[in-house]
């Protein structure tokens, strides 16, 4: 009986610890997640990457990667402009 019950115990942890990363993954944003969040996501990731080829081999990804893309486009010479950050909050709503 104990043994079944810690074997319960250990699935429904296991399961539970998914949970958290099926939320983050359902709501990544351009306004809310960092460009390493949406590169992370196995979903946003070819969305920001068509969209913004090359973000993720920049020189300054390393200093850019924890900010939004909403917060990076002053800072992006043009690259990222309201209607790209428009296409990519449309694909992401898309399933």
């Amino acid at each position: 009986m104990r043994k079944s019950f810690t074997t319960a115990a250990l699935g429904l942890s296991l399961a539970l610890l998914a949970v958290p990363a099926a939320i983050a993954e359902a709501n990544v944003s351009v306004e809310g997640s960092s460009v390493e969040q949406l590169l992370a996501d196995a979903k946003a990731k070819p969305i920001v990457e068509k969209h913004i080829p090359g973000i993720a081999e920049h020189p300054s990804y390393e200093m850019f990667k924890g900010m939004t893309l909403v917060e990076l486009k002053p800072f992006s010479e043009g690259v990222i402009t309201d209607d790209i950050l428009a296409a990519i909050k449309s694909e992401l709503a898309t399933d």
